[in-house]
């Protein structure tokens, strides 16, 4: 089946798939760690996960962000970017 015809069949709009990939390349991106001046991206990665997927809240989704952008190696948070990262993929990949 193609990749058009699998994303049509699991529900999503042609939009969808360029939505969900440019948020997962977001969350890589603060997953390796962003600078201050880059923190207007973690804006774009919020709105994105709380009002393009419906896959947070505001206040849990700025908690992890920031959590994140202070400290990279935070544990609970990367865990919980690293699963919106493999919750996109499994939808792309659907």
């Amino acid at each position: 089946m193609s990749f058009l015809r699998r994303k049509a069949a699991a529900g999503l709009k042609p939009g969808d798939s360029r939505d969900l990939d440019e948020t997962r390349r977001l969350a890589f991106m603060l997953l390796a760690g962003v600078s201050d001046k880059d923190r207007v991206l973690a804006g774009t990665l919020v709105n994105a996960l709380v009002h393009h997927q419906n896959a947070a809240t505001a206040d849990e989704a700025i908690a992890k962000v920031r959590a994140l952008l202070d400290n990279p190696q935070d544990e609970e948070a990367r865990a919980w970017m690293l699963g919106h990262v493999s919750r996109i993929t499994r939808e792309l990949e659907a």
